[in-house]
This record gives C-alpha cells, structure tokens and sequence, in this order.
C-alpha cells in the first residue's frame, strides 16, 4: 500500500506532466506566434530559432521522464531546474528589460507577469519538496540532494545571464534581422480625416502642422495642434511660366518653400502669407532638396563628370559656391538605381543623412558634407542585385523591380526613423501587412 508520501510524489509528477504537456501542445498550435514572442524577447531575441525549438523538446523530454517511476527522480530534478530558470528569465524581464514582451501562450497567457512569477516560484518549491520527500523515502542524504539542487539553480541563473549578454551583443553587431516591438509605442490622442491618399508632410511651426498635395502643388494646407480643421493657401510665386513636373512643399521655421528642381527654381514665402519670391532660379538641377537654414540646402543631383547620383548644397550666399559631391555615394553599378535613397537633415544636430533604398546603409555627415559616416541598419540585406537594362533611345531602366529596404527616412534629435516593408525574422506575416513598421537607428 502507497504512503502518503509517495503519493505526494506522483501527484507532484503528474502535475508537471500536465503543465508541461499542456504549454508545449499550446506552442505547438500557435508555433509562429510562439516563434515570434521568442524573438521579441530582449534576452532570448539571437537564439529564438534554437531555443523555440529547445524548450519544446525539454518540456516533452521531461514529461516523458516523469511518467516511469525509474526516470522520475531525475524528471523532477529537470522540473525543478526549468522552473528556476523560467522565474529567473521573469524576473529579469521585469527588472532589467527595457520593455515587456508578451507572455507564453495557453492559460498562462491570462496571467500578468507578476503573477506568473508567483505561480512559477510555487511550483519551484513544490518540485523540490517532491525531490526532497523522494529522497527521504530512498533514505538517501538530503543534505547532498539540496545541494545539488542549489548548484544546479546557479547554473540555470549563470546560463540565462550569459544567454542575455550574448544576445545582447548579437543584436547590436551582429543582428540577423530579428526585430524587438515595443508593445504600445504610440498612443493616438487624435485624428483627422483627410480623405484622399495624395497629402504629405512638409514640415511644423509651433502651433501648426503643414501637408502639401501632390495633386495641387501650389496650395500649402495647415492642421492645427487640436485637429479641429484644416485651412488651404493658394501660393502665388512671383513667376510661374515654366512646366512644373515634380513641385512640393517645405516649411521651417514659419518660413515655407516651394521648389522643382526639374526647372531648377526655389521660392520662399512666410507662413500664412500667399506671396512667393524667387530665391533660386537655374542654379543646380536636383531630384530631392531639404533645407539646413536660409542659405544652405541640401540636395540630390546627378553628376555629369562622375555620372553618378550625388549629394550637394545648393546655396543662397553669393560668397560661396553651390557645390556637389560625387564621392559620398557609393556606386557598384549604374550610379543611378544603385545610389537612389532618401535625404533627410537632422534639424537639432544640423547633421545631413541619406539613407540607401536598397541596402541596409545609411550615411551620415555634417553641414558641410564632410565628416561622413556610414551605419548600417538592422535589415540584413546588405547588396541587392539590380539589373539594368539600357534602352534604344539611351534611357535606363531597372529589369526587375528590388526590394526596397529603407522606403522612407525622418531624422529627430540624433535618431533616424525608417519605414521599412521588410518582414524580419519570426514576424507576423498577416500583421505585417496591415501596418507600418518604423524603426529607429542613431545617428
């Protein structure tokens, strides 16, 4: 006849079965979830593939342990280790995470962190009464057994410390395109319908934000900061007699701008006022200009000399020259499609960035266009093939569409913000397509 204390024994043995089995038949159904709140981890996130993979294992391995009663003493020992080592990754996720992931999935997914630390530190002690009270049936030492215990608790600590260093560094230098979400980066406070897709962001004054329209060129709309309404200005340069292909939008510091450089021509203007003025008319031909302050403006041209797509300043002071720099960009093929990027200008830091549309770089100078570095981004795509195909009537054109790595850049107090389609690795495929994914690199 079974004691009382074998009996407690296999209730416990039973219990781990049930939870063990229970969590990775979860995982199981879910896997790609799982998979991806691995990834979100900031401990686990360079080992997520292993380990997704490891912990089922374990959990069904130790299962299988306790079920026969000549493996069981050793299946709750593994219990006992799993359990610590799932607490301590909680409390090092509460303590020393800068962010939250999602929990585990099944029952347990209800459960708040907190709470599931506690339920996890339960069943710590309870695996080691069992190995305890098993001991003391065996009428062995069980003094070595708590021993053991505590040894095999520091290693399962040492393991997970080294595991979140080594991820760590992995994310930082090495990353393979695993990306952490914070869970509610933006609150929306609120919202304004502008019922067409055609608007886009020139710039904000204090009190205002500013939208250009592709369709309308010459009229600047303003939102006011509680997005109660929106006014429309009919600009009015003072001349307009050309053929604007490619005119927008651009407001600093209550002052906006008007340009095409496919004439080439910039005008100014105060904000709130209709008039335009000429400020520079067939100086330089460009692609894409933002402004540094009032006499220097960056710009993307093409380079006759080089022929290659380049950076340059286009400026207003008749003591210095407008001047374009060929070097900047590196060119592995054509020197157009392989160049092509977006150019950003970090007002706070006056530091000029363009960022490469398809590879994972992006460079960084100061006002002058010199002092250049050059990052990489977290996308691990880092040449994209590009085929040109050279037309009858001398034109290039891009064979295949690529992939687009950075789609569009904005550069804020160090901090460069890039949209990205890309899906990294362990993401959601259905989430990923109906939202925008923005990241964040220094600058």
């Amino acid at each position: 006849m079974k004691t009382i204390k074998t009996r407690f024994v296999e209730i416990v043995s039973y219990f781990f079965i049930l939870l063990f089995c229970y969590a990775s038949i979860s995982k199981m159904m879910d896997f790609e979830n799982f998979q991806y709140q691995i990834g979100q981890s900031p401990l686990l996130t360079s080992y997520s593939d292993i380990i997704s993979y490891g912990i089922l294992a374990l959990e069904l391995s130790v299962s299988m342990l306790l079920i026969f009663e000549k493996t069981r003493r050793l299946g709750l020992y593994a219990s006992f280790v799993l359990m610590v080592s799932f607490s301590f990754y909680i409390y090092l996720i509460l303590n020393y995470s800068e962010f939250i992931p999602c929990s585990c999935g099944g029952i347990l997914e209800k459960m708040d962190w907190r709470t599931h630390l506690i339920f996890n530190i339960i069943t710590v002690f309870l695996a080691a009464a069992a190995i305890l009270v098993q001991t003391k049936i065996l009428k062995e030492n069980l003094t070595s057994a708590a021993i053991l215990m505590f040894l095999l608790s520091l290693c399962s600590v040492g393991i997970l410390i080294f595991l979140h260093q080594q991820s760590v560094n992995l994310t930082e230098k090495e990353n393979n395109f695993v990306r952490r979400f914070l869970q509610h980066p933006v609150d929306e406070e609120r919202r304004f319908d502008l019922k067409v897709n055609s608007y886009y962001f020139a710039g904000s004054t204090k009190d205002s934000m500013y939208l250009g329209n592709h369709t309308t060129p010459f009229i600047l709309s303003s939102i006011d900061n509680d997005f109660q309404k929106i006014k429309a200005l009919s600009v009015v340069p003072d001349q307009s007699d050309f053929t604007f292909k490619s005119s927008k939008m651009l407001v600093k510091n209550n002052h906006y701008y008007l340009y095409d450089g496919t004439i080439p021509i910039l005008y100014k203007g105060n904000t709130g006022q209709t008039n335009l003025k000429t400020i520079s008319y067939k100086q330089i031909y460009f692609s894409q200009l933002q402004t540094l302050n009032e006499e220097s403006f960056p710009i993307i041209t093409y380079s006759l000399e080089k022929k290659i797509q380049s950076l340059g300043l286009l400026s207003l002071n008749p003591k210095v020259n407008s001047k374009v720099h060929p070097e900047l960009l590196e060119k592995v093929n054509d020197g157009i499609f392989d160049t092509d990027g977006k150019l950003a200008v970090d007002h706070y830091s006056d530091k000029i960035i363009y960022s490469y549309s398809y590879k994972n770089k992006f460079v960084v100078l100061d006002s002058n266009l010199k002092n250049k570095q050059t990052f990489h981004t977290i996308d691990d795509l880092s040449n994209q093939q590009i085929e040109v195909v050279h037309l009858k009537d001398g034109q290039k054109k891009m064979k295949n569409h690529p992939v687009i790595v950075n789609k569009s850049v904005f550069a804020y107090k160090g901090l460069l913000f890039i949209e990205s389609d890309r899906m990294g690795k362990f993401e959601n495929k259905k989430q990923q397509k109906q939202s925008i994914t923005i990241c964040t690199s220094s600058n």
